[in-house]
C-alpha cells in the first residue's frame, strides 16, 4: 500500500514495484494481478478520482497506453476487437479482470436494486476466508459505499468477521485515500501505539508523491 501511495502518479512504476514486492511471497499470477490492480485503484484514489463506475475505464486506458502490465482483450465498452483491428496490447498479466472488478462493484453499490444490510454482511456475500479473491470484492464494496465515511467503512470491514484484519486494512487505505487525514476520526489516530511517529512517516510518504504532469 505504501508503494501504491508513493507512486500514485506513476502507474507503470507503481505496477512494477508492487509486483516486485508481492512476488517475494506470492508466485500465482492471479494473486499478483489482483494485488497490482488494488495498488492501481489506490493510486487513482490518491490522485482524487472516485471509486465509481468510471474508474475501471481509466485503468483500462492506462493498460492500452502501456502503463499497466495487463492484456487488453476487449475494446471500449468491453466489446470484442474489430476484425482486422490491431492486436490487443499484451502485458504480464493475461486478463484485465482484476481492473474491471472495482467498477462493477461500485455500480452495484449505486444500484438501488442491490442492497446488503447491514453492510458488514458483505463478507458473507464474498466469503470470509483469507484469500485475496474473497477479501478484495468486500473491500471495494465498503470503500465505494462509504466513500466519505472512514469510520463506517472500517468498522463494517471489522464487524464482518473472518479475515477482518486484512479486510479492514485494505478498506481503510481506500477510504483514507478518499477522505484524507482530516476525515479519519482523531481517536483512531491518537489511540495508536507510536502515533506521532506514524503520522510523521505518513506525511513524509505524502511529500514523496510526484505531482501529476497534467
Amino acid at each position: 500500500m505504501a508503494l501504491a501511495v508513493r507512486y500514485a502518479t506513476q502507474p507503470a512504476r507503481l505496477a512494477h514495484t508492487v509486483a516486485a514486492n508481492a512476488v517475494i511471497t506470492q508466485s500465482d499470477d492471479s494473486i499478483l494481478a489482483m494485488t497490482v490492480a488494488y495498488g492501481a485503484v489506490l493510486g487513482q484514489l490518491v490522485q482524487g478520482h472516485a471509486l465509481d463506475g468510471a474508474l475501471s475505464g481509466r485503468l483500462m486506458t492506462l493498460v492500452k497506453d502501456g502503463e499497466l502490465p495487463f492484456h487488453a482483450v476487449t475494446t471500449q465498452g468491453l466489446n470484442p476487437p474489430r476484425p482486422g483491428a490491431e492486436p490487443s496490447r499484451a502485458g504480464r498479466f493475461a486478463s484485465p479482470d482484476a481492473l474491471l472488478t472495482p467498477s462493477h462493484i461500485a455500480q452495484a453499490v449505486a444500484d438501488p436494486g442491490v442492497r446488503i444490510e447491514p453492510a458488514w454482511k458483505v463478507s458473507l456475500v464474498y466469503g470470509m476466508p483469507c484469500a485475496i479473491y474473497h477479501v478484495l470484492p468486500a473491500v471495494y464494496y465498503l470503500a465505494a459505499r462509504f466513500a466519505g465515511d472512514f469510520e463506517s467503512a472500517v468498522l463494517h470491514a471489522i464487524n464482518g468477521g473472518g479475515q477482518n484484519q486484512a479486510r479492514a486494512m485494505l478498506t481503510g487505505a481506500l477510504a483514507g485515500a478518499q477522505c484524507g487525514l482530516s476525515g479519519i476520526p482523531e481517536r483512531f489516530i491518537t489511540g495508536l501505539n507510536d502515533a506521532p511517529e506514524l503520522l510523521s512517516l505518513c506525511r513524509e510518504l505524502a511529500l514523496q508523491i510526484t505531482p501529476p504532469t497534467d
